[in-house]
């Protein structure tokens, strides 16, 4: 909805009917899932496209915002990048879900990226699995 830029309230206007709108986007698309029979979490995904889903840091994006070059040299699309590691953390954090707190304190000393989940990753994913597999080895 667009109102004439001098109109009184009409920026806080907008941004209540955007507000309206997501919300009822994902309500929807929430309700559709269901219907279907998957899983609903909501993930933070903040540093998503930011962070390499290998594990190798932070990168600088190019001009187009689309590409992100990591200190490693490697090139990845910013979207596909951010959806490996979305998936990655509902994952980890459905898996440390099932977990005692003592369980899941051992395995967050063996992989210290897990404690920050803004931080994790498609490799932090990779290295609880690791973890996991090496104490069923022993354990065995």
């Amino acid at each position: 909805m667009k109102l004439p830029k001098g109109v009184y309230g009409a920026k806080k206007l907008r941004h209540k009917l955007h507000h309206w709108c997501q919300v009822g986007i994902q309500s929807k698309v929430e309700e559709m899932a269901h219907y279907c029979g998957m899983r609903i979490r909501k993930i933070n995904s903040k540093n998503t496209s930011a962070l390499a889903f290998d594990g190798s840091g932070e990168g600088q994006r190019n001009n187009s915002r689309d590409l992100v070059t990591f200190q490693s040299g490697k090139i990845y699309h910013v979207d596909l990048n951010a959806s490996y590691n979305i998936g990655a953390r509902y994952f980890i954090r459905e898996i440390l879900k099932s977990f005692s707190e003592k369980k899941r304190l051992a395995v967050q000393a063996k992989v210290p990226e897990l404690l920050a989940r803004t931080q994790q990753t498609l490799a932090s994913l990779i290295n609880l699995h690791q973890a996991l597999r090496i104490n069923d080895t022993k354990f065995a």
